[in-house]
């Protein structure tokens, strides 16, 4: 405030006073020991600035009008201002005592190496309540980590405008809606509590029957490859889950992530507008299985949005999907959301969790079998301990343990890292390519998996250096004693003799790792995959069958219709083109050859169709009738 205001609030005579008071009160302190920096922080705009409730517009009115207050006004001043010095010493006090505690602690760990009994006695009892399931619902909530990374101010516009626009009553936690998203009234679904398994809840989502009849014509859609079927079926129900979940699929395929993650976010949206009251997502107790053929579709659009968030940074959000899709139905893991658990786990630095999982299930879930967490657990090891510790020993012999048992995965690790090793004859002899081409299928699958996601993990130039000394501990084993080397690779080939299970396959085709596709069995290839439904288990339980007014499909149905049936799985070129040459011998244009020549604009009409999409709401009656709500690894 300037000086010209003051005179103004308080005229010269009063502000004397003040001022003759702030001096003595800085000399009382200074004689009584108080600290130097502490004084100089009292300044005069703090004692006078500091009442809340003064008028504002009082600086306009005359003289004479404020000279009756200014007595009143000076003793309400100056003790509001000791309140406020009061707080902020205080305030230094606790922070000098946290820093006080935190500089014992890293004393303790760096003169010691570990922590005292007393602190590890009482890790260990916050072990035993360990809940690997359990989830936060503020971390489900991407904004929130991009917050924490990018700090508030770049973050918070975004979010104060869809807050200004937001329109929705009901609380949801999966996404956040966008204003420009048609409210959900009538999903034509609902979850139902249909049981308990020990301490858990089982649920099952079932369709109702005006929502059964438009399954049905999504349905036919597929079957016609035509995309304007599909966009009939999405303008009768603007949250049809099928629907969403297909064209989800057409906009990954052409280059339209964006759209692809809003359509999966809507299919979540539905979701969570439909949840029973009991379901309740952070507990880890709320049971959905994966056989009920209703159930999929929650099961398939949580792992494509972990996957878009993950996209997108937010390795933390999406850990905390992994948990919730995982705890959906533990025991089956029907998408093995195992096999990433990992890998989020790492870049969120989540450490301590991976361990802990790890030490939890190992045994029961055999954990120890699988590459991704034999080589991330003792990484997650390294980055927790101190040299010359307990911990980091046992994460060495982890590590050497996990080389020798699965000696292919090395020499794709170090490419992926820019580590080359062609020099070095002892690595080439126990690590070489040999060792790649001896490995089974179903091992080369996860180890082309684990490198393309984890392989950034250890890019870092003191893992690679802690991962070189590994090696050559493991070569000096090789040479010393070949028989341990030969016993473990031996162990490790024996496990993946068989054919991969399909939760595997499944989670390999939704990956769309190529190299780790590429070895799938023909089996799997070979069969119609849909993905809306990829891989159905042979036990599928379903509420009802589908009607028999089947769409033919009919191959020569234009580019568009030739570019949805190319995103099969078992797609077959060469059959396509057999069939073209025979319709262009009866005189018909053929679907192949239009493939062809229209494949310059199929992106931009597919990404055109999408965007001029109009979404409306279930159709309603005149009555205003609603909508009803193989061998496997050992």
């Amino acid at each position: 405030m300037s000086s010209r205001a003051l005179k103004k609030l308080h005229g010269k005579d009063d502000l004397a006073i003040i001022e003759k008071s702030l001096t003595s009160t800085k000399a009382h302190k200074t004689n009584s020991g108080a600290n130097s920096s502490e004084d100089e922080d009292r300044s005069e705009e703090e004692f006078v600035s500091t009442p809340k409730k003064q008028n504002l517009f009082s600086l306009v009115l005359e003289d004479e009008e404020l000279s009756s207050g200014n007595d009143e006004a000076v003793q309400e001043i100056i003790p509001n201002a000791s309140k406020s010095t009061k707080k902020k010493k205080n305030k230094k006090k606790n922070k000098r005592n946290k820093k006080l505690v935190e500089e014992d602690i890293d004393e303790l760990l760096a003169s010691t190496g570990s922590l005292p009994s007393t602190l590890t006695t009482a890790i260990s009892r916050a072990g035993d309540s360990f809940d690997p399931l359990s989830i936060q619902l503020k971390n489900l909530n991407p904004e929130n980590e991009m917050k924490k990374k990018f700090g508030q101010k770049v973050v918070g516009e975004n979010s104060r405008r869809r807050q200004t626009h937001k329109t929705y009553k009901k609380t949801v936690h999966l996404v956040t809606p966008d204003p420009g998203w048609h409210p959900v009234t009538k999903t034509g679904f609902e979850m139902n509590l249909v049981g308990r398994e020990g301490e858990c809840h089982v649920f099952q989502i079932e369709h109702k029957s005006e929502y059964q009849k438009i399954q049905n014509k999504f349905w036919d859609a597929v079957d016609s490859m035509a995309p304007e079927n599909l966009m009939a079926v999405l303008q009768l129900h603007a949250y049809h889950i099928d629907t969403l979940l297909q064209l989800s699929e057409v906009c990954r395929m052409s280059e339209d992530p964006q759209m692809a993650a809003e359509l999966i976010e809507r299919a979540l949206y539905a979701f969570e507008s439909s949840f029973h009251p009991l379901f309740n997502m952070t507990t880890g107790k709320c049971l959905l299985k994966y056989k009920v053929w209703e159930n999929r579709g929650f099961f398939l659009a949580l792992f494509r949005h972990l996957i878009n968030v993950g996209n997108r940074g937010c390795y933390r959000t999406s850990l905390e999907y992994c948990k919730l899709l995982l705890g959906l139905d533990p025991e089956a893991d029907p998408l093995c959301a195992l096999l990433f658990i990992d890998f989020y786990s790492l870049r969120s630095d989540e450490y301590t969790y991976l361990i802990q999982l790890y030490t939890l299930w190992k045994d029961s879930r055999n954990l120890r079998i699988l590459p991704n967490f034999a080589f991330s657990v003792p990484l997650a090891m390294f980055h927790t301990s101190q040299p010359d510790t307990p911990q980091r020993t046992g994460a060495d012999e982890m590590l050497q343990e996990s080389l020798m048992m699965f000696p292919g995965l090395l020499q794709p690790l170090l490419e992926e890292c820019g580590v080359n090793t062609e020099a070095d004859k002892s690595i080439n002899k126990h690590f070489g390519e040999h060792k790649q081409q001896r490995q089974p299928a179903s091992l080369r699958q996860l180890v082309h998996l684990y490198v393309g996601r984890t392989g950034s993990c250890w890019k870092a130039p003191e893992c690679i250096e802690w991962l070189e000394a590994n090696v050559k501990k493991c070569c000096e084993i090789g040479e010393s004693n070949p028989e341990r080397f030969s016993q473990l690779t031996s162990r490790g080939y024996s496990i993946y003799r068989g054919v991969a299970p399909p939760n595997v396959c499944r989670h390999l085709l939704m990956s769309d790792n190529k190299k780790a596709i590429a070895d799938l069995p023909q089996e799997v290839t070979s069969s119609s995959i849909l993905s809306y439904d990829p891989l159905p288990p042979a036990d599928t339980v379903r509420s009802y069958d589908r009607q028999s007014n089947r769409v033919r499909a009919v191959s020569n149905q234009g580019f568009l219709s030739a570019f949805i049936n190319s995103l099969r799985p078992n797609f077959d070129v060469n059959a396509l083109m057999a069939e073209d040459e025979e319709a262009e011998l009866d005189g018909a244009a053929g679907g192949a050859g239009n493939l062809r020549r229209a494949g310059a604009g199929l992106i931009n009409a597919v990404r055109e169709l999408l965007n001029n999409i109009e979404l409306v709401g279930p159709e309603r009656d005149d009555e205003d009738a609603q909508l009803p709500p193989n061998d496997e690894w050992d």
